[in-house]
């Protein structure tokens, strides 16, 4: 009785493994005041990037605020998103003949994603950036990242 306890104890122990572990890292986190020209150029609703239409307003300074690049081909410039454009949810919700040009907080995140499985003793990483900002009311966001890439177990052990 005792054998077969500690067979099924040493059987228990090689099948039982360790989770692979998923650790995120902040390396940025700034809101930065920029100052929009809302016009119709510059806030429209397309379907470009997306499979559906989407109402987008061109932030022209996410070229230096943003690691990623954050135009959709084809877009002149980089966008953040608020949403499916809907009969509520439109340029003319954003736009107004008399007021421009409006500053708003533009928060940038950037985040590492570091994949670690100490069994199979591999880890991977990646980057994965978000955009997100409040213009009239409208909640905006826009994110973008890179692929997993594999990373030396040693050097992802000294990040932990």
């Amino acid at each position: 009785m005792k054998n077969l306890l500690l067979a099924i104890a040493a059987l228990t122990s090689l099948t039982a493994q360790a989770a692979p572990q998923e650790i995120k890292r902040v390396l940025k986190d700034t809101v930065t005041p920029v100052v929009l020209d809302l016009n119709p150029k510059t806030v429209f609703c397309t379907d470009r990037g997306y499979g559906n239409i989407q109402l987008k307003v061109s932030v022209p300074d996410l070229d230096w605020l943003a690691h990623f690049n954050h135009r959709v081909e084809g877009e002149g410039q980089p966008c953040i998103t608020g949403g499916r454009c809907s009969e509520t949810l439109n340029p003319g919700k954003i736009l107004d003949p008399n007021d421009r040009f409006v500053v708003v907080p533009v928060r940038v995140v950037l985040t590492e994603v570091i994949q670690l499985d100490r069994d199979a003793r591999t880890c991977q990483h990646a980057l994965l950036e978000k955009v997100e900002s409040q213009i009239r009311g409208v909640r905006f966001n826009h994110s973008r990242g890179n692929d997993f890439v594999p990373l030396e177990i040693e050097k992802c052990e000294k990040l932990l």
